[in-house]
């Protein structure tokens, strides 16, 4: 529990100072949707780009690994869209994000510390395979579905294809993707004026991202949407988790070890960038600001539960 604590108190501080600094008058609604706007257009694609640039990349694909975490992963996001199109009734952009925010990990903030801390060492090789694909599959996947569903708004059908492609060629997230890919598939090594760049770069999305959604309370508030967000809270922290579990044991036999990454990834509250998305996209920011809180304390609880039971609970 004091692992879970340790690495909680910090996210949600960073939340807080810039719930007060917005509630005091000191960073306005321009300001938040500024720092927004810098976090997905440029400091998000430098460190997507520098950390699939310089990461090992195995040998042979580990199949049985994604297919236990993503398996689970679009089936929870299809779920999630879903309900809030059908249940809730929300527009096919507000239902995207609820998919995308039911699915989504906060793998590098609550993640990464929690599992090496929590396994050491052993625990690196499966959780960056599944972190090597995550921004790949989520990114590209909630983005093309984004562009379609704006296009269909604005040009018609005729006119998708093209405006979704345009779409995505100016995306810089998918732009940071696919450089960071093509530079590791050559073997190119970073210049060192540019890896410096995109690490400082990569330093700030992390701090400007949870500062701009802790001012985002203030005009949403924890109110907004608490119905569906409890739902797809629940889809996140306990659906998602429990099938990679039993895709993990009973579908795939993946090593045990393998499995308890997994399924404490999938454990993990709802990523910050859902609202990223939801800032650039105009669109269910209430559902994101509450999600990610509601999640992320939460998860205080099921991950403790997870970690108890794979580490001598069972």
């Amino acid at each position: 529990m004091d692992i879970v604590i340790n690495i909680l108190l910090p996210i949600f501080g960073i939340a807080a100072l810039g719930y007060v600094a917005a509630r005091l008058g000191w960073f306005s609604e321009s300001a938040e949707a500024g720092v927004a706007s810098f976090v997905f257009n440029f400091a998000v694609p430098f460190m997507l780009f520098r950390t699939i640039a310089t990461t090992q990349l195995p040998d042979k694909v580990p199949w049985n690994l994604f297919a236990s975490y993503y398996g689970p992963g679009i089936l929870i996001y299809a779920i999630g869209f879903l309900v809030a199109r059908f249940i809730f009734g929300r527009d096919i952009m507000g239902a995207i994000l609820t998919g995308m925010g039911s699915a989504f990990s906060n793998t590098v903030l609550l993640g990464l510390p929690l599992i090496l801390l929590a396994y050491g060492e052993t625990a690196a090789l499966p959780f960056f395979l599944i972190l090597s694909v995550h921004g790949i599959i989520f990114f590209t996947g909630t983005t093309i579905l984004l562009e379609m569903s704006q296009s269909r708004n604005s040009g018609g059908l005729a006119a998708l294809p093209k405006q979704v492609v345009g779409g995505l060629i100016r995306n810089p997230i998918l732009w940071g993707l696919f450089l960071g890919m093509a530079t590791n598939l050559a073997g190119l090594t970073l210049p060192t004026p540019l890896a410096r760049i995109a690490e400082t770069m990569q330093g700030a999305v992390l701090p400007c991202a949870l500062f701009a959604l802790g001012s985002s309370l203030k005009r949403y508030g924890i109110a907004g949407r608490v119905v569906q967000s409890m739902v797809q809270v629940s889809l996140k922290i306990m659906l998602f988790p429990l099938l990679v579990y039993l895709a993990g044991t009973y579908m795939f036999s993946l090593d045990p070890l393998w499995v308890q990454i997994a399924t404490i990834t999938a454990a993990q509250p709802s990523g910050v960038m859902v609202y990223i998305f939801s800032q650039k996209y105009g669109t269910a920011q209430a559902l994101a600001t509450t999600s990610i809180c509601l999640s992320t304390i939460g998860s205080m609880f099921t991950l403790w539960l997870i970690l108890w039971l794979f580490q001598g609970g069972l």
